[in-house]
């Protein structure tokens, strides 16, 4: 049995938790969290109405601001290039051997420490798209990477049972080897405009619904634009969706409620659930306190449509029941993407086998972790390197170089 069945809607969020965020975390069937700021006590209450918890830990790269970590790191657990560690200098962080059996030992102790030490689920192994995004012009290393990986996995269960383990991106790593061992995985930038006339998401769309098959693998997606076209798509092909516009560091209160009758410990939700026809509502109609960004202000009253209103009652769980009212903002022109700076790309990146050029789907994705960079630069301005979160986000500003467009198979 899959630990992420009956999961049908969820929050990724890295920030420090408030009371108020705890309470709202409990009206969501899975979130992805940032362990190191969070007590056992923080997650015995998140999980007391049923919600799932993955922490988050990076398995491809240790960042250097990880002291504690990299002070354990002996020379094989870097890989090297060339006699040199390949070094990503826009995080500050270095890419690692996960075939070192003493490399896999320290994340095993990292899962023990954050992760089941804390009673939290399962792991959300980030950077695993390194694996696919950095190899893919060696095939004897390439093996050993997903063999490593592999057996990385393979402990992981044999210490830690039935935990719920998630990779982020790694697509033909998952197809090639890791599917018999992981519970999920994440395709991030899943926006509705360039994955419906792009030939390679449709045809990795039909890989992971196939994998999901024979494995029990599912797939969560992440939008940051296009919410209720973004997760039209993804419901209808069975993934998981969240609508993310705040870079993970600001918590989306009220996108979900669950009703009073399904709680041990009943609580008030902090607003009521904004949603397009489905569990997960976009973030751009959800009431938020924090501050957003210009182009993902929460209240948006320009160039739209007067808003439709539709009520619904889904169950969201065995026995559970979720009242929502939806409220779907209908832009009367098509989005335009933000212009960010040019990034630097290299001539030597490889091609995937069956990898379509699509400069649309590129420019946006590039775009996208330029915005990342930026606000995890500024998180990471606020926190002492005991208190900051481990390596980075699930959207990698990496992703902007040449090596992203490998990890996107483009």
């Amino acid at each position: 049995m899959n630990p992420l069945d009956g999961v049908k809607n969820y929050q990724v969020f890295y920030g420090h938790p408030t009371d108020a965020i705890l309470k709202d975390m409990q009206n969501y069937d899975l979130v992805i969290i940032e362990p190191l700021h969070y007590t056992k006590a923080q997650i015995d209450l998140i999980q007391s109405r049923g919600t799932k918890v993955l922490g988050y830990i990076s398995v491809m790269e240790v960042a250097t601001w990880n002291t504690g970590l990299m002070s354990k790191l002996q020379a094989g657990d870097f890989f090297t290039r060339n006699g040199q560690r390949v070094h990503y200098p826009e995080w500050d962080s270095y890419l690692t051997n996960i075939a070192s059996t003493h490399f896999q030992g320290l994340l095993l102790t990292e899962i023990q420490n954050q992760v089941i030490a804390k009673g939290i689920d399962g792991v959300f192994m980030d950077t695993v798209g390194d694996i696919d995004n950095e190899h893919l012009n060696n095939p004897t290393v390439l093996k050993q990477q997903r063999d490593g990986l592999v057996n990385f996995l393979k402990q992981a269960r044999a210490k830690y049972g039935d935990i719920a383990m998630v990779q982020n991106w790694g697509f033909d790593t998952l197809e090639t080897s890791t599917a018999p061992y992981v519970d999920g995985i994440m395709w991030e930038s899943f926006n509705a405009d360039t994955i419906k006339s792009d030939a390679w998401s449709q045809n990795m769309i039909k890989k992971l619904q196939a994998v999901d098959t024979k494995h029990s693998v599912k797939t969560l997606t992440i939008s940051t634009r296009q919410s209720a076209e973004s997760h039209k798509l993804a419901k209808d092909a069975g993934f998981i969706h969240f609508h993310e516009a705040d870079e993970y560091v600001n918590w989306n209160a009220g996108l979900v409620t669950r009703t009073a009758t399904i709680a041990p410990a009943p609580s008030t939700p902090t607003s009521i659930a904004t949603s397009t026809e489905s569990t997960v509502k976009p973030a751009e109609t959800a009431p938020k306190t924090e501050t957003t960004k210009p182009a993902e202000t929460v209240a948006k009253t320009e160039t739209v449509k007067p808003a439709e209103t539709v009520t619904t009652t889904e169950t969201v769980k065995p026995s559970e029941t979720v009242t929502k009212t939806e409220t779907v903002a209908k832009p009367t022109t098509t989005p335009v993407k933000a212009t960010t700076p040019a990034q630097t790309t290299s001539s030597s990146a490889p091609k995937v086998a069956d990898e379509k050029k699509v400069t649309s789907k590129k420019d946006e994705k590039k775009k996208k972790h330029v915005k990342k960079k930026a606000v995890k630069a500024k998180k990471h301005a606020h926190v002492t390197k005991q208190d900051a979160p481990k390596g980075k986000m699930c959207g990698k500003a990496k992703q902007q170089t040449a090596a992203f467009f490998k990890f996107f198979k483009l």
